[in-house]
């Protein structure tokens, strides 16, 4: 069965929350009958919680309040935390070697750059598959993506400088 989700925006992952109303009516030879309704967790990705139940005759109404999972929340943290922490990363290790002027050093490019595309693989993965735009994105994504790019561009550039200026010798 198919209802309609209100009151939330998918955009505010892993923070959004949602409102469904769930209404029942039978009737047995055109007399209203007894309608019991309970519904059942089916999604790994979503909490339900009934908000209210509302009786009349033989109709039941049930609004239910529908929020992220627990587990999906908590590895939605995670994403955003390990995200700040990969560029960080990348960025202190860039200062490094701008700061010690060691030129251009091919196997940490090559792990900036992996960590650069990595994140876009990582952020994909998340639970739930939230949109581009989403909370996620700019409370972690596209920062660690602007950090890691500022600090890859900081060691070619300054490399190439340093690496520029030395003679091969005869």
């Amino acid at each position: 069965m198919a209802f309609n989700l209100y009151d939330g925006r998918v955009t505010d992952y892993p923070f959004d929350r949602y409102h469904a109303l769930i209404g029942f009516q039978a009737t047995v030879g055109g007399q209203p009958a007894p309608v019991v309704v309970a519904v059942e967790e089916a999604d790994p990705f979503f909490a339900f919680t009934q908000d209210s139940q509302e009786s009349e005759g033989g109709a039941v109404a049930v609004t239910e309040r529908i929020s992220r999972s627990r587990s999906t929340f908590i590895l939605a943290w995670f994403m955003m935390a390990a995200m700040w922490a990969l560029a960080l990363s990348v960025l202190v290790a860039a200062w490094l070697i701008v700061r010690q002027r060691r030129g251009i050093l091919w196997p940490a490019l090559g792990w900036m750059a992996a960590t650069l595309f990595a994140l876009v693989g990582m952020r994909n993965a998340a639970p739930g598959s939230p949109p581009i735009g989403s909370l996620l994105d700019y409370a972690a994504f596209f920062w660690a993506e602007l950090l890691i790019a500022v600090g890859l561009t900081m060691v070619v550039v300054r490399g190439a400088r340093i690496e520029g200026g030395h003679r091969p010798a005869p």
